[in-house]
């Protein structure tokens, strides 16, 4: 019994432990981040890396990632080729016109400055931060930041091209089921007319995925490398947006298969650092819902490094990543910019995790998390798409099921306790007999568990064993875009809290009713009782801020488990029965065999 006492505190902190983890007291969220503005070479430069780095960090294995500022006039392909304007002009002072290409998915907005993203709108879902206009899409790039700026490195030098003025071959591209598909071309020739960078966008009417290839023409044989910029961290959408924000991370996973992530706020201002474990399958930026995601070919180049600037700003880095073009070829990636939707973030990667974007949970984890995680997408999915199930009834349906599918691990569990329970009086006798004898009260316990087949750990281990099911839900629920913006009954977001705390409530309540259940039939214990009160109301007020939907799942499962808990609690009150009339028959034979002595 005490050792149950011992289990539930341990639980609880932990829980509160976690809630504190994941969800800090919230701060005022930051303003809109202005444009970003770099010294370089007494100039400014919007969006670019400070290519002065600190000697310190200027090493070998990143060469490629932190290349030097090219002197003017070097010799490309034999021919002299002038840097494209001077590093010490202002970029933004460049003329750009804006490309606007619209899709049944998104809607995306390149500058010819840089031949760059400065807008990306997911048309299927609303952003919740207000600007003024009522249902505006969702916004991945934040205000006067850029995705796709380009600098090449070649012969150890670097041109930047991402302030530069392109041409490109049309003004407007809106696809429509009669032209599903249509490509996007920027040009830029260099002053000297020796060379020319052309990068070409590919897009399709329902799909996430931009195919990005471009090249070099003018420079012979020899290979380089393509430097594209990830911005700067994606945009809020969410009326949370402290919650967003402690989600927004850059995530890369390595030929090797190890995902690595690290949050933008971990990034220190003035630093400068490259991601461990290239090359890299990917990179991308993520936050709560949402990604941008550069991912290689798989027959082409991987990314040779991904560098990391902290920025003064809150929740701010610069990213950018490094791919090589080998000689006589140009350079290429998909890039997918929407929802953490996992069947399509799974379509994507194919052979490369794209779908692990998402860690669900602590590194040490994430090897029992995360494929716990995918099953469990899998059956709500089926269940939302196969059976028509609005998402509120799934997680409602999905409760009740668990606790079918888990409920033999509580049976076995609260059996094993009833075993225990029979043979706790002669445990009391031996360790009476023996209590001078530890060695030998060890000894003849284990004889008794063996005559009585009861294992003294069969009451923990069942319980223990759903405990990941538990986590991965956890995870689940905190992090699901297909919960996000869903009404349920008076429920207005299954990723919001409840707005009048009836679920955490009732949540609370059946915690309450189980824990008093499940007393029935046991020997009166103050920590217990005081275990039955405290338990709800500590769960109740720590989960009253969580989403509704997670909430809404664990009320369920709780209810559920009623009938299968005063099941149980027969079963205990029978076996208690038992182990009364066992002690009584036991000190009556001992009474008589002190009559006859």
């Amino acid at each position: 019994m005490e050792k149950r006492v011992v289990l539930a505190v341990v639980l609880t902190i932990g829980v509160i432990f976690l809630s504190n983890f994941l969800f800090p007291s919230p701060e005022p969220p930051p303003g809109e981040m202005a444009t970003e503005t770099v010294q370089v070479d007494g100039g400014v430069a919007p969006g670019g890396l400070d290519t002065e780095a600190p000697a310190a960090h200027d090493t070998a294995d990143r060469a490629d990632v932190t290349p030097a500022v090219p002197e003017q006039g070097r010799i490309i392909g034999g021919a002299p080729v002038e840097e494209p304007a001077s590093l010490s002009a202002d970029l933004s002072e460049q003329p750009a016109d804006t490309v606007t290409v619209t899709t049944d998915l998104v809607r995306l907005q390149f500058s010819t400055r840089g031949a760059s993203l400065m807008s990306a709108e997911l048309l299927e879902y609303e952003s919740y931060t207000p600007n003024g206009t009522e249902d505006h899409p969702a916004q991945l790039v934040r205000g006067g930041d850029r995705v796709f700026g380009y600098r090449v490195v070649v012969a150890g030098d670097t041109i930047r091209l991402d302030g530069q003025s392109f041409t490109a071959d049309r003004t407007e591209l809106t696809l429509t089921e009669n032209h599903p598909r249509d490509s996007l071309v920027f040009r830029y020739p260099f002053p000297s007319g020796a060379a020319e960078f052309v990068v070409t966008y590919g897009f399709e009417i329902d799909s996430y995925l931009v195919d990005v290839s471009g090249r070099v023409e003018g420079i012979g044989d020899r290979g380089y490398s393509i430097l594209t910029s990830l911005g700067q961290g994606l945009r809020t959408n969410e009326k949370d947006a402290q919650d967003d924000f402690r989600q927004l991370a850059y995530v890369v996973r390595g030929q090797d298969g190890r995902i690595e992530s690290e949050n933008l706020d971990k990034v220190e201002p003035g630093s400068l650092r490259t991601a461990d474990g290239g090359p890299f399958d990917w990179v991308a930026v993520k936050n709560k819902y949402f990604v941008i995601a550069l991912v290689s070919p798989e027959a082409g180049p991987a990314f040779g490094g991904m560098l990391v600037m902290g920025e003064p700003a809150e929740h701010t880095a610069r990213m950018v990543a490094s791919q090589p073009a080998p000689a006589g070829s140009g350079f290429g990636f998909q890039a997918y910019m929407g929802p953490q939707e996992y069947g399509r973030l799974e379509a994507v990667g194919r052979s490369r995790d794209l779908e692990h974007v998402n860690p669900y949970g602590w590194r040490w984890m994430r090897p029992i998390i995360r494929p716990l995680v995918g099953i469990v997408m899998v059956i709500l999915e089926w269940m939302h798409n196969f059976l028509g199930l609005a998402y509120g009834w799934v997680l409602i349906l999905f409760g009740i099921s668990m606790r079918v599918v888990l409920f033999p691990l509580y049976q076995k569990s609260m059996r094993s306790q009833m075993a225990q329970m029979q043979v706790q009086p002669l445990m009391k006798e031996l360790q009476a007999k023996y209590k001078d004898e530890p060695q030998k009260l060890q000894s003849e316990m284990m004889k008794l568990y063996k005559e009585h087949n009861v294992n003294p750990l069969g009451g923990c281990l069942p319980m223990l064993l759903p405990m990941p099911i538990l986590f991965a839900l956890f995870f689940v629920f905190q992090s699901t875009i297909e919960f996000r913006g869903v009404p349920f009954l008076w429920l207005p977001d299954l990723s919001l809290k409840d707005p009048y705390y009836i679920i955490p409530l009732l949540m609370g309540a059946s915690m309450f009713l189980l824990s008093w259940i499940g007393q029935r039939g046991m020997e009166a214990n103050a920590q217990m009782k005081m275990m039955t009160y405290m338990m709800p109301a500590v769960f109740t007020v720590m989960f009253a801020n969580f989403p509704s939907g997670l909430n809404l799942y664990y009320a369920t499962s709780n209810l559920a488990s009623l009938p299968q808990q005063l099941y149980l609690s027969k079963e205990r009150k029978a076996a208690k029965r038992k182990a009364d009339q066992y002690k009584a028959k036991a000190g009556k034979d001992d009474g008589d065999g002190g009559g006859s002595g």
